[in-house]
């Protein structure tokens, strides 16, 4: 159809202005060692890295209110702040060489708290890399 937005870049513009709490994965964009300013929370781990970049409306673009500490990348992160629809593009330098990746959503002055990471999901009984695991 022409004119309409690629899938995943359609942002819902209701939630302009309404404080969320987003749990999700930290893909850090600005950091000093351990200490994150700026990153992409991201739907699962791995993402952009190891697998293919979540559409824009499922990244948010954060900026925390004060740097927070971080052991590695893709940690379990809860984010509280106020959500702003914006499609933003962010140059990372990841695995392979540089990509661009855009979120779909911000959130600026954010609380972010580190969250236990969520249960992995169990491979199917019929796993064919079974043979592999013994």
């Amino acid at each position: 159809m022409a004119g309409s937005r690629a899938q995943g870049e359609t942002l819902s513009r209701d939630l302009t202005g309404i404080a969320v709490r987003i749990e999700g994965y930290v893909l850090p964009i600005d950091r000093d060692q351990h200490l994150v300013y700026e990153f992409l929370l991201v739907p699962w781990l791995g993402a952009c890295s190891h697998t293919p970049q979540p559409p824009p409306n499922q990244m948010v673009h954060v900026i925390p209110s004060v740097p927070f500490g971080i052991d590695r990348a893709y940690e379990f992160v809860s984010v509280l702040g106020t959500l702003r629809p914006e499609l933003e593009k962010t140059q990372l330098f990841i695995m392979d060489g540089p990509t661009v990746l855009t979120s779909g959503y911000g959130i600026g002055k954010a609380f972010v708290e580190k969250r236990v990471t969520p249960p992995t999901a169990a491979l199917p009984s019929s796993n064919p890399w079974k043979l592999l695991t013994r």
